[in-house]
């Protein structure tokens, strides 16, 4: 067949193609519309695809990314069934939605979009299965806009019947694919396709690197009788759109990873197979499950939640919330997940807390520091021995999720004022998101100190020294000028200038200690 030329008319008005540049895409979101294309083009066609993949010696569907850094280009080709003259036509003329929207290929503008937010130049290169022709059509967007025609040149030439791919290439991409982008490209790539790879019938590459999802880590707790528990569990629930006057229906799965990951923790959302929110450092965390901050639940809970019939945004990069989607689909989530929420906070590893002795070697130098001649004009203290150890069955008894580190208080005698003070510090492992410290006056002169050593602030410097030289002597002068400020209101509301008055009256007698060594 010789070469021939046919046309296409991308329809007015053509100069909104240069806008495409201007939005929000990440680069493997963009790189996710071609991937869309491919893979639908192979379900649309699987049940041929799969026979003629045996016939070419157990083959599968290969995707490939190649970026070339020297050209500055980026190529995407598959070996699904290819397109057609009029697929080919959809593919490049604005809002041409393809004839079944039940797919990954929804609006028909992904490939626009994404091929022009990359570079102003780009070429489609396509054969289908069975065909004997190939088309080849070039897209240079600023020349387009610049003529203002809205007719561009499709190049049709011979092909083998056994041929079948989609070749797509971006020359000039006004920014490069450079350090740490391509990395994050593999994984969010990877990530999103997670549901296609694990089918083994599907191939991402980039770069001559095959793409591979590895599963996350769940928690197995083994008991003595020989059982286990796996925390992974299916969820199953409705969501009520009033916007759409019906019911949407989430399936999908939750679990606890061992260890904890801050990167690879949090929900994936999946539509239609494919993920639209979450992936590495990406993943979705809303407060109400999760906590604020860097707590256990939000380094250890993890899921995959389907969301088919949902609606997304036109880049696919998020689901449209509006009408109070999100606000419902998070209470409901919070619902069926409680348990999963307080299991990932509470877990202790393996690595044991703080014993008795490193707590109290480790707060020697703060035990010193109350006895210097320059501060007992106000205070003394000594250490009293350790109480009884914890019987066995009481260190079973777990029913608060409170379990005590020491086997008992750390003790100081502390005169302010001709008054003498007990000051009991215990050292405790509770869950993560219960306070980092609580006071009780079990008498006048007596005052209890509950230090959480789960709590985040603290697991990063439990094996410090310093850090807890320093903790014991604030937190005694906390509870101190917490308990003057009581004593000295007679049961009145305190005002906090007063007590950061008696906060830096103390603080002021320690600062100017030194070792009495």
């Amino acid at each position: 067949m010789a070469n021939e030329q046919l046309t296409i008319n991308i329809r007015p008005p053509v100069s909104i193609y240069e806008t495409y540049k201007r939005l929000s895409y990440q680069p493997w979101y963009a790189i996710a519309e071609f991937v869309d294309n491919s893979t639908q083009n192979y379900y649309d066609y699987q049940h041929d695809l799969r026979e003629l993949y045996k016939k070419e010696g157990g083959g599968k569907l290969s995707i490939k990314i190649l970026y070339d850094m020297d050209n500055n280009s980026l190529t995407i080709h598959d070996n699904a069934n290819g397109m057609d003259f009029n697929e080919l036509q959809r593919a490049v003329m604005l809002n041409s939605p393809p004839p079944n929207r039940s797919g990954r290929s929804e609006y028909g503008m992904g490939l626009k979009t994404a091929a022009c937010w990359f570079g102003p130049n780009w070429r489609i290169e396509t054969t289908k299965l069975g065909s004997e022709q190939k088309f080849t059509v070039d897209f240079n967007v600023k020349e387009i806009a610049r003529q203002s025609n809205n007719i561009i040149n499709v190049r049709l030439e011979s092909a083998k019947k056994d041929d079948h791919y989609t070749k797509i290439t971006i020359f000039d991409l006004y920014k490069p694919i450079k350090g740490r982008t391509a990395g994050r490209i593999k994984d969010q790539v990877a990530s999103i396709y997670r549901q296609d790879l694990r089918t083994n019938e599907i191939e991402v590459w980039y770069n001559g690197a095959s793409l591979t999802f590895n599963e996350p880590p769940i928690l197995i707790d083994k008991f003595d009788n020989g059982t286990q528990r796996i925390w992974k569990k299916d969820l199953d629930f409705e969501v009520t759109s009033e916007a759409e006057h019906t019911s949407l229906h989430v399936n999908g799965w939750v679990g606890v990873r061992i260890p904890g990951s801050q990167r690879d923790a949090g929900f994936v959302l999946l539509r239609r197979g494919r993920v639209i929110i979450g992936g590495p450092d990406l993943g979705y965390k809303p407060i109400e499950v999760f906590g604020q901050g860097n707590t256990f639940r939000s380094q250890r809970l993890i899921g995959e939640l389907h969301l088919d019939k949902w609606p997304v945004t036109q880049a696919k990069d998020n689901f449209d919330w509006s009408g109070g989607l999100e606000e419902k689909f998070i209470e409901e989530l919070k619902k069926k997940c409680r348990d999963y929420m307080d299991k990932a906070e509470g877990h202790r590893q393996t690595k044991s807390p703080p014993s008795d002795e490193e707590m109290r070697a480790a707060s020697e130098p703060a035990i010193n520091v109350f006895s210097n001649k320059d501060f007992s004009r106000a205070i003394t203290s000594e250490i009293a021995l350790p109480t009884k150890a914890r019987g066995e069955k009481e260190e079973k008894e777990d029913l608060s999720k409170i379990k005590t580190v020491s086997k008992g208080p750390q003790k100081f005698k502390l005169r302010v004022g001709g008054t003498e003070w007990e000051l009991n510090l215990h050292w405790q492992s509770k869950i993560s998101d219960a306070p980092w410290m609580e006071l009780s006056y079990p008498k006048d002169n007596l005052i209890d100190i509950f230090l959480n050593s789960a709590h985040p602030f603290f697991t990063e410097y439990l094996d410090k020294p310093g850090f807890l030289e320093l903790l014991t002597k604030f937190v005694l002068a906390l509870a101190l000028a917490e308990k003057i400020s009581r004593v000295t209101h007679h049961g009145e509301l305190i005002d906090p200038a007063d007590f950061r008055h008696h906060m830096n009256r103390v603080l002021k007698y320690a600062s100017e200690i030194k070792d009495a060594n």
